[in-house]
């Protein structure tokens, strides 16, 4: 699943009435404890609310959003629909609605959905983009296309038109359902207003074309909206506004924290605490960032094309076997930004049994259980030219040798 917003603390309610006090109060609570991903304790805050007020819009959609995020996909599909007969205009909540069908593999529940957020949104490129992954996996390949064509993807549009094989590829990129749009200071998502994409989109979106995971960024910064502790590195960081401390970032190895920086003492991360936003600018390498959300996904990346993660996500440092390349794992739940423009990757399937070897410079990261590591152990300082791969994944590799 690809949500990775944060949610936004209540505002004050006015002093009157308890109950709406009360209210207000499980809610804040609430937004707090998803907030540091004690999704479980959130949940609990939430019914409590709903206890007082069992129709109230904006706490369904929130507590929709923890069972989803917490993969219990069958009861937030159920408060969806509730929070649909409260308001049948809401088109968020029928975009939300579509997408968990999607997930669930329920394409004709899915298109009815999708086709519904579209007509109440027609704006939204967002429901177009998902009702083109829907009519795709039914081989609705006309109705695919033109979907993709309002959704501003003309060149998916053009690969269906060409009878490529976007059967599967549609199923790799189906996107997840992102969080309720705010209809009051409760439930308002992270937005990334930048290049995003799930890293399992992303990857497949990569296989042997260029095929656009999402929107790029504008004019080069990528605008990511932060709350709790993202790490960042300084050369990419352009400005932060809000409640955001800065400090000193060390490296993780085995689950602890040790006492060495993160990065090279060139271009050392920095760990950001608090609440506001960050803008990152395009590393002087210009190829491009891509936010990538991560939803119980294995994610290996080079050191030096990682440009930012937040706190939701664990992460670890490390190296390739044999080699020394400085990699940095992440898996869970969270965002990892990546020094990856769309015209720089391409991705390659590694299959169970067959072990791949691909150069060394090449090598940007893998997603999945793939096993990477040096050809021989080398005898000198130099490491060898080439590593294998091993495993069941997708590798990411760039286009221009490093």
């Amino acid at each position: 699943m690809n949500v990775t917003e944060k949610v936004a603390p209540l505002e004050s309610t006015p002093a009157g009435d308890e109950r709406e006090q009360d209210f207000t109060r499980h809610l804040r609570r609430a937004g707090e404890l998803i907030g540091a991903q004690r999704l479980p304790e959130g949940e609990l805050e939430i019914l409590k609310g709903l206890a007082l007020s069992p129709r109230d819009l904006r706490a369904l959609k929130l507590l929709a959003l923890v069972r989803f995020k917490l993969g219990r996909l069958a009861e937030a599909r159920e408060v969806y629909r509730t929070a649909h007969e409260v308001a049948p205009e809401d088109a968020a909540v029928r975009l939300n609605l579509g997408l968990i069908a999607l997930k669930l593999d329920w394409f004709e529940e899915a298109i009815s959905e999708l086709e519904s957020a579209t007509r109440l949104s027609p704006e939204d490129q967002r429901g177009w983009s998902y009702l083109g992954y829907a009519y795709a996996r039914t081989g609705a390949k006309a109705r695919a296309a033109a979907a993709f064509r309002r959704a501003g993807q003309a060149d998916v549009a053009a690969e269906i038109e060409r009878a490529a094989p976007v059967t599967g590829l549609a199923a790799a990129l189906a996107p997840d359902p992102i969080a309720p749009r705010p209809e009051g200071p409760v439930g308002s998502p992270a937005e990334i207003a930048a290049e995003q994409a799930s890293a399992t989109g992303y990857a497949f979106s990569h296989l042997y074309s260029d095929s656009p995971a999402a929107a790029r960024t504008r004019d080069g910064v990528l605008r990511l909206s932060v709350i709790g502790e993202t790490h960042v590195r300084q050369s990419a960081l352009l400005a932060a506004a809000g409640e955001v401390r800065i400090g000193e970032a060390r490296r993780r190895r085995r689950g602890r924290l040790t006492d060495e920086l993160l990065g090279p003492l060139d271009d050392l991360f920095v760990r950001c605490q608090g609440e506001g936003e960050m803008w990152l600018t395009v590393p002087p390498r210009g190829r491009g960032l891509v936010a990538l959300s991560l939803e119980q996904d294995v994610l290996y990346l080079r050191e030096e094309r990682v440009v930012a993660f937040d706190g939701d996500v664990v992460w670890e440092s490390g190296r390739v076997p044999w080699d020394g390349l400085p990699l940095l794992q992440f898996r869970g739940t969270g965002r990892v930004v990546a020094d990856a423009g769309r015209h720089d990757v391409v991705a390659l399937r590694v299959l169970e049994g067959k072990a791949m070897t691909v150069a060394r410079a090449r090598l940007l990261g893998w997603l999945g259980r793939v096993v990477v590591q040096s050809l021989r152990e080398p005898t000198g300082d130099n490491p060898l030219p080439h590593v294998t791969c091993e495993g069941e994944g997708v590798l990411l590799l760039s286009k221009v040798a490093e």
